[in-house]
Parts: C-alpha cells; sequence; structure tokens
C-alpha cells in the first residue's frame, strides 16, 4: 500500500489530473474533499475514454475531475487481510483500491503492490531463501 499520495479535488481540471498520473507514473489518483475524504476515483481509463469520445474541443469549457472521476469507488480499510482485498480486485476486475479508515482516505493499493509481493515470493520460492524480502510501502506515490 503506497501511503505518501498525490490526490486531486473534484474541481481540479482534467489536464492536471493527467499531468499528474504521467509525471508520477500512475494510473489512479484518488479525489479528496477540503476534509481529506474520498469522493472519488479519477483512473487512466477514463481519461482514454475522454481522449477517445472527442468530447473537449477549443470552444468549450475545460473539463473538471469531478466530471471524469469514478464517484463510488471499491475501497478496503487498513486492517483488511491482503488476500480479501486481492480477491475484492480480482472479482470487480479493479486495478485499485483506495483504503479509508473512518472517513479518511490513508492510502491506495494497486495490482502493482501484488506484483511486487508475488515478485518476492516468486524470488524466495527459486532462491530457497528464506531471509525477508525488502518491503517498501510507502516508497512509491500512487
Amino acid at each position: 500500500m503506497a501511503t505518501d499520495l498525490f490526490t486531486l479535488r473534484p474541481d481540479d481540471l482534467v489536464d492536471l489530473a493527467a499531468s499528474v498520473m504521467d509525471w508520477r507514473h500512475i494510473r489512479h489518483v484518488p479525489v479528496e474533499d477540503e476534509e481529506g475524504r474520498l469522493v472519488g476515483l479519477v483512473t487512466h481509463r477514463a481519461l482514454l475514454r475522454l481522449l477517445s469520445g472527442g468530447t473537449q474541443t477549443p470552444n468549450t469549457n475545460p473539463l473538471t475531475v469531478g466530471e471524469i472521476m469514478k464517484t463510488d469507488p471499491i475501497t478496503v480499510s487498513s486492517t483488511t487481510p491482503t488476500l480479501e482485498a486481492l480477491e475484492l480486485m480480482r472479482r470487480n476486475k479493479v486495478g485499485c483500491l483506495p483504503v479509508v479508515d473512518g472517513d479518511q482516505l490513508v492510502g491506495i493499493l494497486t495490482s502493482y503492490d501484488f506484483l511486487e509481493a508475488s515478485a518476492r515470493l516468486f524470488k524466495e520460492q527459486l532462491t530457497g531463501s528464506t531471509a525477508p524480502a525488502n518491503k517498501r510501502v510507502s516508497a512509491r506515490h500512487a
């Protein structure tokens, strides 16, 4: 789970969302209100749909994050068991789960987190190593 997050507000411009995603090499950006409560999620797929639809022309007002964000993302808490979170992602075919404790966004769990964990487990199995692998919880941004 990443805890050092880049987040957006609903009134931010979509161009800002795209720039943050490109700059940080991420595919999901949580959207918070002024009190830090999760109100949505901008995904790379939402941006692709926007581009493929050609809805924005030079004569229209710039779109805001609130207009394209997913407003009801599936979430987990920081105490949700890992296997339960993994199954939620598989069953719902989502690439991330915002982590919310109470009403506050505290992190984001992505498919990349599971890829890294899988790589560690494969390496341990293939090399016969029982030494704990290095763990990077908040070293990347969501």
